[in-house]
């Protein structure tokens, strides 16, 4: 079902996304309005369930029946919920999300250099360029590489096998990402600064030790691999956004990471637009917001359903005795939670539900939060490149026509590199926050 245009659902949903982006915005100086804010990604659950593809409402219909029979059970089992519990449901994350949206108006279209660089070094040069731009644009950055490498032929699959390696590292650290906005969301008060310092230098490592298995996957092609060319235009906003969230939280370390996010990203944007064509800016920020935000109702569906799941685990689960081998979350746990995350991922589970069910578990133990956010970023992060049925997965195989099956193999060599350095990061995370 196409929205763009609108009709009257379509406008209705532009709407509801544009007030949450707005609420969670003022959020930030005003942390009552986050209830309006709540209320609004609910009217986003129910207007998305008209508009997403019908496998999406089944998706999103059954996230949310489980989380209103878990509330249901939860308060019968003399489970308690505040007004506050009950409306937050993943609306800094959506809200984040959508505003970052928006940082497409002011990405540079990529232009056509010859290429200096061939072979193993070209290779290594695509997945930091894929990386950089992903760490900010999220997947559209996927479709402008890949469109890229494909020309005028078919993707190869060790072209999309570093795609998705190089995309998804960028949830180990990217606070632009789902990943760490979900886990805050759930378990606040995380250090973004730790969680850059140690998920960045992961990412890096992880990134350029598959790139040894890529070599590998190309074979006698590889010494002509001329790949993506990466120039300071398409780096620089990254780069900027990073150092002004970072900063921002250092100043108002009481201001959650997503709605600091949120207001870096517009400001941004508007900026960027003021500075290319200032008489159009205000009418460009509008079009987006009228024409492209619908066009992220999958996404806003499906974190708001999830959203609902997490206010029903979070009323049930202490209501329910679970005889658990450990007492304290500490690195062994964390990275056991990253494992099981990578297993409901392997089922077709998307990550967005399985931390929801990994942060309700760990709660009673009371958590570090940036320990917790780096281990379900880091699980989040893999398990979207070898999960069959994630976003980025289905994106690949769409658009290029990859073979879910044959790349979630190939990344396998990508597990084993992620899971084993996992663990010395999460520890180094202890260390630092301790």
């Amino acid at each position: 079902m196409t929205v763009r245009g609108g009709g009257g659902w379509g406008f209705a949903y532009a709407l509801l996304v544009s007030g949450v982006i707005v609420t969670v915005g003022a959020s930030a100086v005003w942390p009552q309005i986050t209830l309006v804010a709540g209320a609004l990604t609910l009217g986003c659950a129910a207007v998305g369930l008209v508009l997403v593809a019908r496998t999406q409402r089944i998706v999103a219909s059954i996230l949310m029946l489980l989380g209103i029979a878990s509330l249901i059970i939860g308060l019968a089992l003399g489970g308690e919920v505040t007004t506050l519990s009950a409306l937050s449901v993943n609306q800094d994350l959506i809200g984040m999300l959508t505003a970052v949206s928006f940082l497409r108006l002011v990405t540079p279209v990529p232009t056509e250099t010859r290429s200096r660089l061939r072979g193993a070094p070209a290779v290594v040069r695509t997945a930091v360029a894929t990386h950089a731009l992903g760490a900010v644009i999220n997947l559209g950055a996927v479709g402008i590489v890949g469109d890229h490498l494909r020309g005028s032929s078919k993707l190869r699959l060790p072209d999309a096998a570093m795609l998705s390696r190089a995309y998804s590292a960028a949830a180990f650290w990217s606070p632009f990402w789902a990943a760490a906005a979900a886990a805050t969301s759930l378990v606040p008060g995380a250090n973004s600064l730790v969680l850059i310092l140690v998920g960045l230098p992961l990412a890096l490592v992880a990134i350029c030790l598959s790139c040894f298995d890529i070599f590998r996957m190309w074979g006698s092609d590889l010494r002509g691999y001329t790949g993506y060319t990466l120039g300071w235009a398409l780096i620089r906003i990254p780069l900027a956004l990073v150092a002004l969230v970072v900063l921002a939280h250092q100043v108002w370390p009481e201001v959650p990471v997503p709605r600091i996010v949120l207001l870096a990203a517009l400001a941004v944007t508007l900026v960027g637009l003021l500075l290319q064509k200032p008489n159009g800016a205000l009418r460009r920020l509008a079009r987006h917001a009228r024409y492209d935000l619908p066009n992220l109702r999958g996404e806003v569906t499906l974190f708001a359903s999830a959203g609902i799941l997490a206010v029903g685990l979070r009323v049930l689960f202490p209501m329910v005795s679970i005889g658990l081998p450990f007492t304290s979350f500490t690195v062994p746990v964390a990275w056991a939670c990253l494992v099981v995350m990578v297993l409901f991922a392997l089922i077709g589970v998307h990550p967005v539900v399985s931390v929801a069910v990994v942060a309700a578990i760990a709660l009673p133990l009371n958590p570090d939060p940036t320990l917790f956010v780096l281990a379900a970023s880091i699980g989040w992060g893999v398990s979207t490149s070898v999960g069959p049925l994630t976003g980025l997965t289905m994106f690949l195989h769409g658009r290029y026509g990859i073979d879910s099956i044959a790349l979630t193999r190939r990344n396998f060599v990508y597990l084993a590199i992620v899971l084993a350095a996992a663990w010395p990061a999460l520890w180094l995370c202890e260390t630092l926050v301790s």
